[in-house]
Formats: structure tokens, C-alpha cells, sequence
């Protein structure tokens, strides 16, 4: 039984930077709202918590971006970043439904 590897190409690198800059930042900004609601943070930009949200918020935006490459095509990168956000912003909304 002979499988098929299919390698990692550039091939489609415009569409995978699009998907992971645009519905990136959206799952970077769902990210830091789940977070931001279980650690209870306030919109003092100057405690800890908030500092700890802003560089999360870089960290990981720039792992999406590093990242997109390993997706074998651009519809692939938009369809798993799109059910990343959706599950990122509905954990979100039912954490803030709870916890409020």
C-alpha cells in the first residue's frame, strides 16, 4: 500500500499570509478575551494582567503568521483559522455569559 506524500510548498504563500493577518489578529483578539475574562482583567492598561495580555497578544499573532507556511494550501489555512475563531470567540462569549 503506496501513500502519497504530499510535500510543503510555497506555492500558495499570498493566501496563507492573508488568512493567517486577517483571521489571525481576529483569534489573537478572541484569545486575549477568553483570557482576559478568566483572569478577570480590567482596562487598566498598567496591572500586570493587561501588560500580560498585550505581549500574549504579539506572541502568539506572530506564531499564526510564522505558521501559516506549514498549511499545505491557502484554502486549508482560511478553513482551520475560520473553525479557530469560532471556537476561540465562542468559548469567549460563554465565559462572559458565565462568569458575568
Amino acid at each position: 500500500m503506496s501513500r502519497e506524500v504530499r510535500k510543503f510548498s510555497t506555492d500558495q504563500w499570498f493566501f496563507k499570509v492573508l488568512a493567517s493577518v486577517f483571521l489571525g489578529s481576529l483569534l489573537v483578539c478572541g484569545m486575549m478575551g477568553v483570557v482576559g475574562v478568566v483572569c478577570h482583567t480590567d482596562g487598566n492598561p498598567r496591572t500586570a494582567s493587561a501588560q500580560y495580555l498585550m505581549w500574549m497578544a504579539a506572541l502568539v499573532w506572530s506564531v499564526v503568521l510564522s505558521g501559516c507556511f506549514l498549511f499545505r494550501s491557502g484554502w486549508q489555512a482560511w478553513g482551520v483559522l475560520a473553525l479557530a475563531n469560532s471556537a476561540a470567540w465562542g468559548l469567549f462569549s460563554l465565559l462572559r455569559s458565565v462568569m458575568a
